[in-house]
C-alpha cells in the first residue's frame, strides 16, 4: 500500500480564483402568499389574531392565579407562545420588535416563543397599527395563527411520549430528557458596518470596533442566559421533588450545552412533568431516553484456533477510541495492539473495570476486531496493527447505556475531551445507536446527534457511527403482513437510528457479505445487497444516510408462517471475548449488525489518518466517501429504483486503495491545508486535461467523481440545514466555455437567482445534481448535507481542456461576516476502458496549471 501510494500519490488541488458573490440581486416568488390575502382582510384577520392573543393572555393569568392559590412554585417571567407564520415572507427578526423569543423553529411555519410581556402588549400595540394600516403593523399579516395552551405538548413531547401523555399520572415518576432554548430575544449579531455609510476610513474603523466589541457583549448575554435559565430550572424540578440526573460528582448538576440551548436528563413526578411542559416558558423538547439495542450472537462457526501473530503498530499508526461495552483487552488478536494506559469505564460502579463482560462473545470486543480485521482473519503469519486502539466502556455487563445516570451527551462531552484532549486522538467508532429510528416528525436534530455535530465542530475529530439494525420481530411482522424484503428497508420505521442522522458522522449501514442457501434456509438478500436487518434513509432534511456500507452480517430464514430468522453462515468472522466462557472460541461468524460494519470503515480511516497525518479528518470522511461505489447490480437497475437503492446502500462499498492511492487508470486531486470559506465567498478550483484525451479517436469513458465535505456550527433550535448551520455551503460545476474567470463572475452576477438548472452546456450529466430534479435521480440531491458527492460518466469526445468546480459559502444562523468553516475538496478521474493510462498526463497538466496560478 505504502509502495503504490508514492507511485501514484493523490495530487494537490489548487485554488485558482476567489470572489465575493453579489447579494443584491434576486427577488421574492410572485406568487399569492397568505400575507397578501391577510392585507386585504384586515378586520378579519386582524379580528382573529387579537381573539387568539386574548384567549392566551387570560389563561396564563388564569394558570398563575390558581399557582398562587395552591401555593405551587414560581414560574419564569415570560408567556409561552405557540405561532404560525407566513413562511415566504416572515423575517424571524420580526418577532424581537414584539418582545417575542424564539425559542424553537417547527415545521410548517410554526414557532415555539416566549414573551417577558406578560400582556403582549407590544403585540397587540401592533395589531392596532394593523387595522389602521400604520407603519409597525405589517408583522400581524405575517402571523397566520396562535395556538392555544392546551395545544403545547403537541409541539414539544416526542412521539412516543404524545401516545402515552393522557395516561401520564401525577405521583409516578419518570425519567425525560428536556431541551432548554437560551438565546434570547437577541438571535444574531447586528449587521455588520457597511463602508458606504461612512465618510472616511476613520469613521469606518471605529464603527467597525463597536461592532467587534457589540459582538462580544453579545456572546457573554448568551452565556449569562444560559446559567440563569439553568438555575431557573433547578429551582422549579426541586419545587416537585425532582432532580437532575446528570451530574458532576453526583452532586452538582450538569448540562449539555450548546450555542443556542442546553439539555439534561431529569427524574421528575408526572405532576411536574405536566408542570414543566405547559409552564416553563424555555423549553422546546422532551423525550424519552434512547434505549440500546444490542443483538444475541449464536455460534455458527468453530473456527480452527491457528491465527496469525499480530505485531505492535508502526510508529506512524493513528489512535482510534472505541466507544462501546470495553474490550478483552489481553486477547491474543488484540493485545499487541491496545493502548493499556488509557483505557476507561464510564459504567456506574464499575469504573475501574474495562473489560468486555456481554455475554455470548462480547460486543466492544467484536467492534474492535473489525477494526484490525475488516475481512477474514487470517490463519497464519505476521501482522501488524493498522492502529492502536483506546477502551472507553459505556455499556454495562448487560451491552446497555444505564439511563438514569448516563446521558449519551455528557459522555460522549467526557470522552472526547478525555482521548482528543489528552492523546491527540481523532477517529471514534460509534457503534451505539437508539432501537428506534430518529424523531423524523419534528425534523429537528436529536440532543444525541446535534452534540455529535457540535463536538465535531469544536474538535478536529471523526466519528463513524452505526446506521442501526431492523429487530428480527419487526422484520417477522413485516413478512407477516407481506410486507417482503427488501420493500420493508423503506418503511419509515426502518429509518436510521439515533443518532446516526448526525450531519458531521460518518454513518455506516450493511450489505449482504454472500447468498446462503441449503433445503431448509435461504438468505435474506443476494450477495451485496443490503442486508436485511440494516436501516436506510433519507436521513433528516433528505441527507444521503448512510453515507456508506460494508458487510456487517447476513440473515437467513426458513419458510414457516411466521418464518423463523438467524444469523447466515456466510457472515463475516469476528473476534470473540472468551471472558467468564469456559472452552468458547476466540474467533467466530456469529454475530451481525451494523456495529460491526461501522468499525469496517474506521479502518480504512486509520490508515488515511496514518498516510495524512498532518490533515484535518475532513478530508478522511471526503476520501472513504470518494472511494465509496455501488455494487455491479445497483448499477444496472433503472432511475426509479436507483433512488431507493441509494436510500439503502448510500454512496455504496468504500475500497481502502481507491480511498489511499491511484492507479496508471485512475487520477484524484485533493485540496490541502486549511482552506475556510466565509458565507458569500466563491472558491473556484480548476482541473486541466491533457490534449492526448481530448484528440483520441476512441469512444472511451471517463468516471468524473468530486465530493465536498465540510463542517459547520450547529444550532440545536433551527430545523432546516440553513437554519441548523452556521454557514452551508454548495459546489457547482462550469459548463462547456466557462474559464475560472467567467465562471466566477457568473456565480458572483448570480447569487440570489443562481437556482438555474445543471443542463443544457454542462459538460457533465449528474447523478444527483445540486438540487431535487437536476440530475438523473430526481427525489435526493447532493446538497442536503455536510458530505456532498456527485457523479457522471462522459464521453472522451465531449471532454473540453479543463473544467472548473466553485464552492459557494452561505449565511445559515451566523451572520458574522468573519465566520469561517473548514472544507476538502476532492476530484477524481478515471479511465473505465482501462485502456488508455491518464495518471502521469494529467498530473503533468497539473503542475503546469500550479505554475500559471503562481505567475
Amino acid at each position: 500500500m505504502s509502495d503504490n501510494s508514492k507511485s501514484f500519490p493523490h495530487i494537490s488541488l489548487k485554488l485558482t480564483t476567489e470572489g465575493i458573490l453579489n447579494s443584491s440581486g434576486g427577488g421574492r416568488s410572485q406568487k399569492t402568499t397568505q400575507t397578501a390575502k391577510n392585507l386585504s382582510n384586515r378586520q378579519g384577520h386582524g379580528t382573529k389574531i387579537r381573539d387568539l392573543v386574548l384567549s392566551v393572555v387570560n389563561d396564563w393569568k388564569i394558570t398563575q392565579e390558581q399557582r398562587e392559590e395552591e401555593d405551587k412554585p414560581e414560574l419564569p417571567d415570560a408567556i409561552p407562545l405557540v405561532l404560525k407564520i407566513d413562511t415566504d415572507t416572515f423575517d424571524l427578526d420580526n418577532l424581537r420588535s414584539s418582545d417575542i423569543e424564539i425559542i424553537a423553529e417547527l415545521e410548517d411555519g410554526y414557532i415555539i416563543g416566549a414573551s417577558g410581556d406578560i400582556e403582549l402588549s407590544e403585540l397587540q400595540n401592533k395589531i392596532e397599527k394593523f387595522f389602521q394600516k400604520e407603519r409597525g403593523g405589517g408583522v400581524i399579516a405575517k402571523i397566520l395563527d396562535i395556538r392555544q395552551p392546551h395545544q403545547r405538548p403537541d409541539f414539544i413531547l416526542s412521539p412516543s411520549l404524545q401516545e402515552t401523555w393522557d395516561r401520564v399520572r401525577d405521583q409516578q415518576i419518570y425519567i425525560v430528557d428536556i431541551g432548554i432554548s437560551c438565546l434570547g430575544t437577541k438571535t444574531k449579531l447586528s449587521d455588520y458596518p457597511d463602508p458606504k455609510n461612512y465618510k472616511n476610513a476613520d469613521k469606518y474603523s471605529q464603527a467597525i470596533n463597536r461592532w467587534i466589541e457589540k459582538r462580544n457583549v453579545t456572546y457573554q448575554e448568551w452565556d449569562n442566559l444560559a446559567l440563569k435559565r439553568q438555575d431557573e430550572l433547578e429551582k422549579f424540578i426541586q419545587d416537585y421533588s425532582g432532580k437532575i440526573l446528570t451530574t458532576i460528582d453526583g452532586k452538582t448538576p450538569r448540562f449539555s450545552s450548546a450555542p443556542d440551548s442546553f439539555s439534561c436528563r431529569l427524574e421528575i413526578s408526572g405532576k411536574g412533568l405536566k408542570a414543566l411542559v405547559f409552564n416553563f416558558s424555555y423549553i422546546f423538547e422532551v423525550t424519552l431516553p434512547d434505549n440500546i439495542e444490542v443483538r444475541s450472537s449464536q455460534i455458527i462457526e468453530h473456527s480452527n484456533e491457528s491465527y496469525l501473530q499480530l505485531e505492535p503498530p508502526k510508529p506512524n499508526a493513528s489512535q482510534v477510541c472505541v466507544i462501546d461495552s470495553g474490550i478483552q483487552e489481553h486477547h491474543f488478536l488484540l493485545e499487541k495492539a491496545i493502548n493499556v494506559d488509557h483505557s476507561k469505564s464510564w459504567v456506574i460502579n464499575e469504573e475501574n473495570i474495562t473489560a468486555d463482560l456481554v455475554s455470548n462473545g462480547g460486543h466492544g470486543t467484536r467492534v474492535a476486531g473489525a477494526i484490525l480485521y475488516p475481512q477474514n482473519i487470517p490463519e497464519q503469519g505476521k501482522q501488524s496493527a493498522v492502529c492502536w486502539l483506546q477502551n472507553a466502556r459505556v455499556l454495562n455487563r448487560d451491552c446497555v447505556l444505564e439511563e438514569e445516570k448516563l446521558c449519551p451527551t455528557i459522555l460522549l462531552e467526557d470522552i472526547i475531551n478525555h482521548y482528543h484532549n489528552q492523546t491527540q486522538t481523532r477517529i471514534f467508532n460509534h457503534s451505539i445507536t437508539g432501537y428506534k429510528p430518529y424523531w423524523k416528525v419534528s425534523n429537528y436534530m436529536s440532543d444525541w446527534a446535534a452534540k455529535i455535530d457540535q463536538l465535531t465542530w469544536e474538535n478536529d475529530i471523526l466519528l463513524i457511527v452505526a446506521a442501526g439494525n431492523i429487530s428480527s420481530s419487526k422484520i417477522q411482522d413485516f413478512w407477516s403482513l407481506n410486507c417482503l424484503y427488501p420493500d420493508y428497508l423503506l418503511d419509515e420505521s426502518c429509518k436510521v437510528s439515533n443518532p446516526s442522522q448526525s450531519l458531521q458522522a460518518l454513518t455506516v449501514g450493511s450489505i449482504n457479505q454472500d447468498f446462503y442457501k441449503d433445503s431448509s434456509w435461504v438468505s435474506i438478500g443476494d450477495k451485496n445487497h443490503p442486508s436485511g436487518f440494516s436501516c436506510s434513509g433519507l436521513g433528516i432534511w433528505d441527507t444521503i444516510k448512510p453515507e456508506v456500507v460494508e458487510y456487517g452480517g447476513d440473515l437467513i430464514r426458513d419458510n414457516n408462517n411466521p418464518i423463523t430468522i438467524k444469523c447466515s453462515p456466510s457472515t463475516p468472522q469476528l473476534v470473540r471475548s472468551t471472558l467468564n466462557q469456559n472452552a468458547a472460541p476466540s474467533v467466530a461468524a456469529d454475530n451481525f449488525g451494523t456495529s460491526f460494519a461501522a468499525p469496517k470503515i474506521t479502518h480504512i480511516a486509520a490508515c488515511l489518518a496514518a498516510e495524512f497525518p498532518n490533515e484535518n479528518c475532513l478530508l478522511y470522511r471526503a476520501l472513504i466517501v470518494q472511494s465509496a461505489r455501488w455494487p455491479e447490480w445497483a448499477i444496472n437497475q433503472s432511475n426509479e429504483e436507483k433512488e431507493n437503492i441509494i436510500r439503502q446502500i448510500g454512496y455504496g462499498i468504500p475500497n481502502l486503495e481507491r480511498a489511499m492511492t491511484n492507479s496508471n487508470y485512475r487520477v484524484t486531486l485533493i485540496t490541502t491545508g486549511d482552506s475556510v470559506i466565509r458565507a458569500k465567498q466563491v472558491k473556484v478550483y480548476q482541473v486541466k486535461l491533457p490534449e492526448s484525451l481530448l484528440s483520441t479517436g476512441d469512444e472511451i469513458e471517463f468516471l468524473v467523481e468530486i465530493t465536498l465535505s465540510y463542517k459547520a456550527q450547529p444550532r440545536r433550535t433551527r430545523r432546516n440545514k440553513r437554519r441548523y448551520l452556521s454557514t452551508w455551503l454548495d459546489w457547482k460545476c462550469s459548463k462547456r466555455g466557462q474559464n475560472p474567470e467567467s465562471f466566477k463572475e457568473k456565480l458572483i452576477k448570480g447569487y440570489e437567482t443562481s437556482n438555474e438548472i445543471e443542463e443544457g452546456e454542462g459538460l457533465f450529466t449528474w447523478t444527483l445534481g445540486k438540487q431535487k430534479n437536476h440530475g438523473t435521480l430526481k427525489k435526493v440531491s447532493r446538497s442536503s448535507g455536510t458530505l456532498q458527492k456527485d457523479w457522471a460518466i462522459v464521453k472522451s469526445y465531449d471532454l473540453r481542456e479543463s473544467f472548473c468546480i466553485a464552492v459557494i459559502g452561505h449565511e445559515g444562523w451566523n451572520n458574522d461576516p468573519f465566520a469561517e468553516v473548514p472544507y476538502y475538496l476532492v476530484v477524481s478521474f478515471e479511465s473505465l476502458n482501462k485502456e488508455v493510462p491518464i495518471y502521469t498526463e494529467i498530473a503533468n497538466v497539473q503542475i503546469e496549471l500550479e505554475t500559471e496560478i503562481e505567475i
